[in-house]
């Protein structure tokens, strides 16, 4: 693998993580606009695309938002490298696309099968400890900690793997995970949320 690696969306959760793992050049959002990218040294090996719109709910009200980031800013992503090793930091979601922004990774996902040198994963990671007050007792995962699937997420990247991969620690409910870094966590049911549909299993 080449020694120059390009990470977008640096500045959040994955993007942070992950350059504990990797020697890349990660700038945050406000020093590199996927959306207009500008002028910019192309001569990366490595691309590592993981800048994204990931703000489930507010994805329905604000579609436009949604699909420029995870569609557009995908595109113009993939002709600013079309010859590097292009990697495409999907979501869990993507299996079972049943809301807007889910249905935005795939459309992604769809555009970097165009590429000839690609490595889709799709993974769910959240922040340790869990960040929320509740979790859901009948939602399903693969997914882990930031901390767990980062250095995951490096291993393939560094064995240069191809093609569309699921990363994750093996099946569990969102509570499970969530009562490891959280014991006072409180159950709640996927249909008990009203203003998105969320799917139960991945």
């Amino acid at each position: 693998m080449g020694s120059r690696t390009f990470l977008t969306g640096g500045g959040g959760l994955l993007g942070t993580e992950l350059q504990k793992y990797l020697a890349c050049y990660a700038p945050t959002s406000k020093e590199f606009d996927i959306l207009f990218p500008g002028a910019i040294d192309r001569e990366y090996d490595v691309v590592i695309h993981a800048a994204a719109y990931t703000d489930v709910t507010k994805a329905e009200t604000d579609r436009k938002a949604c699909f420029n980031l995870n569609v557009e800013g995908t595109a113009n992503m993939l002709k600013l490298f079309p010859d590097a090793y292009f990697v495409y930091i999907s979501t869990e979601y993507a299996n079972n696309p049943v809301n807007f922004y889910s249905y935005t990774k795939l459309w992604g996902e769809d555009l970097v099968k165009k590429h000839p040198n690609h490595l889709i994963i799709r993974t769910l990671f959240k922040a340790n400890p869990f960040p929320y007050e509740y979790a859901f007792i009948d939602q399903y995962t693969q997914g882990d900690y930031v901390d767990v699937i980062a250095p995951m997420i490096a291993k393939e990247i560094r064995r240069e793997s191809t093609g569309t991969i699921t990363l994750g620690t093996g099946r569990k409910n969102m509570f499970q995970l969530a009562r490891r870094t959280r014991p006072d966590i409180k159950g709640i049911m996927v249909d008990d949320i009203k203003d998105v549909k969320l799917p139960k299993d991945y």
